[in-house]
């Protein structure tokens, strides 16, 4: 519905976890790597312009700057960097590596003192020479070296030269850094790592708008964080006090952890807001129905990827911590004994519990996503089964509840408001902190997160703003002040959070390294009919009718009754005189009917259920595929049609969208029956045979 998705949310590409500030504008996200990788004879400084390395002395020493990128994504992966050496032997050389420590390969590109260029792997003692090119490099100043990633596969340009390709080497998907060799100065400027895509960015589902709040500003599309813009496995300092735990420098893995937190606490007191500041009604315990919107906020992202692999690793991480730190925290207080006593009287649910909660609603709404953590912690199978019925009651509740305060959009279809509707602002402080986590929301994650909690305000038509700062509180504590119609979020609170989960996780201590060691399916553009069939005169009612309701790939909530979209994703809208066509063309067209009427088309099959709410992810998924393979003679490229009661049956809407997303060739018959028999068509009690 709202952060929808901060797909993540992320918020992230605008991520840029921050580097040794000294070598930051010649090594970008390399300079972290500087303090922990320097060898003894090595040092390092800046000198006009460049960043250098020299080695007075040590004729056969190897200095790298390494860092973990990971694989490439589909998209693909561009590290470019100038380079230079001045050296009196012949041999040295300064180059880029593709490595990987585990399994002791490397790949590499090296500019050798007397102009060669040269590329080769290593696996253990095994060497394959690639390319050996004499004078490629000018060694003025103005040598630059391109590496170009795929999954699997990498190609080696200089001074726009291809050099050579590898694939299928142990080498790639790992670590990437900057190598030197032998005695002399070694200079290095504008290392950088992009993606290939589109500005870098991940792009949203293929032809849907970015996801946001109803009809408002668009949200800036989520990016996944450049490779390598972490800290290596030491990781950079931070300004501030406390601890910063870096979770072995992975990026990804740091935006998870911390995204995911933020938002658990977040979303949590934002459900507070939208009780005290619309007035909604609230039945059972408060602290239990905001774990729950929280919860349903969270899984959302997962259940609706994007098609960046990253973002969508990230999305499901995220939320993976979001439930996992009540988890990790009620087994620690477990295991402290805490006394029973103290939790009876807390208006909160104890921590085990809010876990179960949680994770059960995530669970139900993408069982595939959630397995992992479910047979981690031993959820049993009769918890399991009652997950999807709770994630579908919840959300239906939820948007019940806040449809008359909702703006109607792409995401939020059960909206009441007006796309335009008037309403206040959410408002968001990032404070300056004195501690080490706090600087990194302010200074780095600040922007992305921002901008995304600001789109709530154009989801939910407000009666005055909600002011949102992040600030140093002195307390482990976040709250929504109904006084003020504020919320508070401390530092502190996801500094304790984050400790917690790295001490758990990774064995540090305080979240720090301990001083003895430690090293979907995409979307297509909502598509309208095509070209009126042929042998049917104009339909007796307008099948396409506009009702102001935007097409969506969220699935529409019970009782299933109002008036749908005139397009629709995944799948393509067609009139009755299109499914007369195809009847004639295909006298075994695979017809389903989910109106649940005594009645339907003569060649067509009645399953209501297929129409149900819940997620695209969730396991009916699972028996609607295998019944349409049964009912299809196994074909899935044979093509489906779903109909309903009519143009206000949301059920077949949300059928034609679980076949689509299931890679089913799909077409949504809007009109229904309503609109066949208004045609003069026959109608049928009777169950085909097929």
């Amino acid at each position: 519905m709202h952060l929808r998705g901060i797909a993540l949310v992320f918020v992230l590409g605008a991520v840029s976890l921050p580097a040794h500030a000294q070598y930051e504008q010649q090594l970008g996200p390399l300079a972290g790597a500087v303090k922990q990788q320097m060898l003894e004879g090595w040092t390092a400084g800046v000198q006009d312009g460049w960043f250098t390395l020299h080695n007075a002395a040590k004729a056969d020493s190897e200095q790298t700057l390494y860092m973990n990128v990971g694989p490439a994504p589909d998209s693909g992966r561009v590290t470019d960097v100038n380079v230079v050496v001045k050296s009196p032997n012949p041999k040295a050389s300064i180059g880029v590596s593709l490595s990987n420590r585990a399994n002791n390969s490397l790949c590499l590109l090296e500019l050798t003192a007397d102009k060669n260029t040269l590329l080769f792997c290593l696996e253990g003692k095994n060497r394959r020479d690639i390319a050996t090119l004499p004078n490629v490099a000018k060694l003025d100043g103005s040598d630059r070296i391109r590496v170009v990633e795929l999954p699997g596969a990498a190609r080696f340009i200089v001074n726009g030269q291809q050099i050579g390709d590898v694939s299928n080497e142990p080498a790639t998907g790992a670590e990437l850094g900057i190598m030197a060799y032998g005695v002399g100065t070694f200079g290095i400027a504008d290392f950088k790592i992009t993606m290939t895509g589109p500005s870098g960015a991940a792009p949203a589902p293929s032809g849907l708008p970015a996801r946001g709040g109803g009809g408002a500003a668009q949200k800036p599309q989520a990016q996944a964080p450049a490779a390598g813009q972490a800290a290596g496995s030491g990781g950079p300092a931070l300004p501030g006090e406390g601890p910063y735990p870096r979770f072995g420098g992975d990026t990804m893995r740091i935006v998870s952890v911390y995204i995911g937190i933020m938002r658990s606490i977040f979303m949590h007191e934002f459900g507070h807001a939208l009780i005290g500041e619309l007035e909604l009604p609230s039945t059972g315990a408060e602290e239990d129905a905001v774990d729950i919107y929280a919860a349903l906020q969270i899984v959302e992202p997962t259940m609706y990827p994007s098609d960046n692999k990253d973002v969508n690793i990230m999305a499901q991480d995220a939320a993976k911590y979001a439930a996992l730190q009540w988890y990790y925290s009620g087994k620690l207080a477990e295991r402290r004994g805490a006394e029973a006593s103290s939790a009876w009287q807390d208006e909160h649910t104890g921590d085990l519990k809010r876990f179960r909660n949680m994770l059960c609603i995530m669970y139900g709404g993408n069982p595939a996503v959630f397995e992992s953590i479910a047979k981690h912690v031993g959820l049993e199978d009769r918890t399991r089964a009652r997950c999807a019925d709770e994630f579908n009651k919840q959300n239906r509740a939820w948007r019940k509840i806040l449809g008359p305060h909702t703006r109607v959009g792409t995401w939020t279809p059960e909206g009441l408001q007006p796309a335009n509707a008037p309403g206040a602002s959410v408002n968001v402080v990032f404070q300056p902190s004195k501690r080490k986590i706090g600087n990194l929301f302010a200074n780095n994650l600040s922007e992305a997160i921002t901008n995304n909690i600001k789109l709530l305000g154009q989801t939910y038509v407000l009666p005055r703003p909600v002011n949102v700062v992040f600030k140093d509180c002195g307390q482990l504590n976040a709250w929504y002040s109904p006084r003020e119609g504020s919320i508070t979020m401390c530092y502190e609170l996801i500094e304790n959070i984050a400790v917690m989960v790295s001490d758990i996780e990774m064995g540090t201590v305080g979240g720090e390294v301990a001083a003895q060691g430690g090293a979907a399916p995409g979307s297509t553009a909502p598509r309208q009919q095509p070209a009126p069939g042929q042998g049917m005169p104009a339909s007796a009612i307008d099948e396409l009718k506009d009702f102001g309701v935007p097409a969506t790939t969220m699935l529409f909530t019970a009782p299933y009754k109002g008036p749908t979209p005139n397009k629709i994703y995944r799948a393509q809208v067609i009139t009755t005189a299109d499914l007369v066509g195809m009847i004639k063309k295909d006298k075994n067209l695979l017809i389903v009917d989910t109106s649940g009427l005594r009645d339907t088309v003569p060649i067509g099959y009645p399953l209501a259920d297929a129409g149900s709410d819940g997620s695209v992810t969730d396991h009916l998924q699972q028996g609607f595929d295998a019944w349409l393979l049964k009912n299809n003679g196994g074909d899935r490229k044979a093509p489906v049609v779903i109909l309903g009661a009519g143009m206000n049956d949301r059920s077949a809407y949300n059928a034609a969208l679980r076949a689509g997303t299931l890679g089913w060739t799909v077409y949504w018959y809007r009109g229904g029956v309503e609109a066949w028999a208004a045609n003069g068509l026959p109608t049928t009690s009777s169950m085909p045979k097929k």
